[in-house]
């Protein structure tokens, strides 16, 4: 980390909590205070989105770092007096369970599961309970006695939601070894190291949050923590649960018993949920029930996802914020920058401003740069020399002429009279540069164009830029962060490879954003669910806009970076809307509701590719202008050519909607 500052991505579950204290990044605690208040929260994000760095929080041993040193823990104040105990469903053989079903029954299996969960975080609510009590947390004023402690066991023994199998326990200690050892021989069986569950553990299993709850209004019967006192419980990674729902054939949804936790709305304790999307998303079925969890009334949502996103107006964005801290902590972290520095000026310090588009133009046009724009034969001979001669100086403003020229030829203004070849002159140029957002809305294309006709790769560069392709995801800057610094390790000028931080050349930027994009390409393959449908349909959407894009000289479209899908019609294709929905949960699409500028009002979505993604299929990855408007039946045609199967309904017709009527040549500037 010493070389590159970014070579560790994945830290949410596996940084030391006095690394957490360094490297954690509060911005996102004050979008998310629901997870100190109590009752349920389910927080909801794409993978790095960080889910499991928020529920970090929670657990005694960062509060403590914190403490130790010396540094502000990041909930405010008033909401400090909480006590945290849970499980990673990751990382504790609760996934485990995929490996053999205990029952031939699903429901006994899933309660076997249901136990192992309880004892689980019991085991950790009591190490909780000790450390936060050892450590004297002012805000919890916990008292744990040896008087009240054997008051406490004993009553938590008698409980008849234990079925006796804490009988003959006086100290918490013994509880939590009998605890352990019912864990390992949860282990054991699933490991094929028994050959039956142990007959006592059948006898005495537990339903979802039945002992938790017992445990926690017991600490407050008998005066070990405050009433008022909420105690919170995190299960993270609950999606990993969807991948084992149904390997085996006698397997329950285990997310319904998860999800039945959250249904007792119990008063004693607050669950907390962290999940990808496609994990929770029409998946609120409840254990033992026909009826499904109701937001608001069973759990508060927090959606990471969207409060990370960029809507319409960039200065409402958090994210930039969010990505600065974070840059900061990095490099500070690793003694690559002064405790004096922030992190915008670190960011502008490595990556420098994006590079203007007027740059870009002439760096793709190289030695020959007249090969920017396309020249008609009858266009006039004056003409045709002028603004060649433009494209040798400016090739952005040469290329929009030439697409101003072609629209006023095929669309001729009604104010005036026809215009033809003949009349084209480079008087037609000032009357362009006025129209300021037509302008503005072509840049990104016309650069993709110039690029391709000059046959060299788009440039990425610049900390806005970057934090734009991110897609308001930090795991997704950090990767582009790590490619840029490996890029730069291997090409770049050695001298500034360690605590020396200069600006880093715009071409190996450029080098590590296309280096990142493919990585995140190639990622879809190695997730879970329909990945390799979701990859060859990404890869089928990408080229298709391309190719469409590219060969847009008159630049009609420059939004058909995206296209857009009406409510009522994709209802109508479920196999569509289920895997559109599928690659917006996992995050290779981003999806937006609209309402169309038809006279209709529709309600749609916009569907875009994710921005990481852009430069491997060279689409501009702004969204400017009113995307392409589609029917279901094109994106049927776009999963058949990407090799998916298709539904015996299938019939290869592609139904083309009208674009909105948009004013070619005013834009949002007439």
């Amino acid at each position: 980390m010493r070389v590159n500052p970014f070579f560790e991505l994945y830290v949410g579950d596996r940084l030391s909590s006095s690394e957490f204290v360094n490297i954690f990044s509060p911005f996102l605690v004050k979008h998310a205070e629901a997870l100190f208040l109590p009752g349920n929260v389910v927080v909801k994000g794409v993978q790095g989105s960080g889910k499991s760095m928020l529920l970090s929080l929670l657990k005694p041993d960062v509060r403590m770092e914190y403490a130790r040193a010396g540094a502000e823990f990041p909930v405010r104040r008033p909401l400090r007096n909480f006590i945290g105990a849970g499980i990673n469903l990751a990382h504790s053989n609760a996934i485990d369970f995929g490996y053999r079903s205990i029952s031939e029954n699903p429901n006994e299996t899933a309660l076997f599961f249901a136990d192992f969960v309880n004892y689980k975080i019991l085991l950790d609510l009591f190490e909780t309970l000790k450390a936060l009590f050892q450590f004297n947390v002012e805000e919890l004023n916990i008292r744990l006695s040896t008087d009240l402690e054997r008051d406490y066991v004993a009553a938590l023994a008698s409980d008849d939601i234990f079925q006796g199998f804490l009988d003959g326990c006086t100290t918490l200690a013994d509880i939590s070894q009998l605890i352990a050892s019912r864990l390992n021989a949860y282990r054991r069986f699933l490991h094929l190291n028994d050959s039956q569950i142990d007959a006592h553990i059948r006898e005495t299993k537990t339903d979802i949050g039945g002992p938790i709850s017992a445990a926690v209004a017991l600490l407050k019967a008998v005066d070990i923590i405050d009433k008022d006192i909420p105690v919170f419980i995190h299960i993270d990674q609950y999606e990993e649960l969807a991948n084992i729902s149904s390997s085996e054939i006698y397997s329950p949804d285990y997310r319904r018993v998860i999800n039945r936790a959250l249904a007792r709305r119990d008063p004693a304790v607050s669950y907390r949920i962290g999940t990808r999307g496609h994990a929770w998303r029409n998946h609120g079925f409840i254990f033992g029930a026909d009826a499904k969890l109701e937001e608001e009334r069973d759990y508060k949502f927090v959606d990471l996802d969207e409060i990370l996103r960029r809507n319409e107006n960039r200065k409402t964005w958090v994210f930039p914020e969010f990505v600065e801290d974070v840059f900061e902590r990095r490099l500070k972290h690793v003694d690559f920058a002064s405790a004096q520095t922030n992190g915008r000026q670190l960011l502008e310090r490595v990556f420098g401003r994006e590079l203007p588009a007027s740059e870009k133009a002439k760096r793709y046009g190289g030695r020959n740069k007249s090969r920017s724009v396309k020249i008609d034969r009858d266009w006039p001979p004056t003409f045709q020399t002028d603004i060649r001669t433009l494209s040798e100086t400016d090739p952005l403003s040469a290329r929009l002429l030439e697409a101003w020229v072609l629209q006023q030829l095929a669309h001729p203004s009604r104010t005036r009279k026809t215009l033809k070849a003949a009349d084209l002159s480079m008087a037609m140029l000032p009357d362009m540069q006025k129209k300021v957002w037509w302008i503005k809305e072509r840049i990104e294309l016309a650069l993709v164009q110039i690029a391709g006709r000059c046959a060299q790769r788009p440039l990425w560069s610049g900390v806005d830029e970057l934090i734009e392709l991110s897609g308001g995801n930090v795991l997704t800057f950090l990767s582009i962060c790590q490619f840029i610094w490996d890029t730069r390790n291997q090409i770049g000028k050695q001298k500034s490879l360690r605590n020396v931080l200069t600006e880093i050349d715009v071409e190996i930027q450029a080098i590590g954003v296309f280096k990142a994009s493919h990585y995140w390409l190639s990622k879809i393959t190695q997730e879970t669910g329909r990945s390799g449908d979701r990859f060859r349909l990404a890869r089928q959407i990408g080229n298709s806009l391309h190719r469409e894009l590219y060969v847009d000289r008159l630049m009609s479209y420059p939004g058909h970076n995206g296209f857009s899908l009406a409510d009522e019609e994709l209802e109508r294709f479920p196999h569509v809307k289920a895997l559109i929905e599928e690659m917006s949960d996992y995050g290779t699409l981003i999806v937006l509701p609209h309402t169309t500028k038809e006279k209709d009002r529709r309600s749609r979505q916009k569907v875009y590719l994710n921005p990481v993604l852009c430069p491997q299929f060279r689409i501009p990855y702004k969204r400017l202008k009113e995307p392409k408007y589609i029917h279901p039946t094109q994106v049927e045609a776009w999963m058949d050519e990407a090799g998916l199967e298709m539904p015996p309904s299938f019939r290869r017709k592609v139904v083309q909607e009208d674009q909105p009527v948009l004013p070619l040549f005013g834009g949002g500037d007439s």
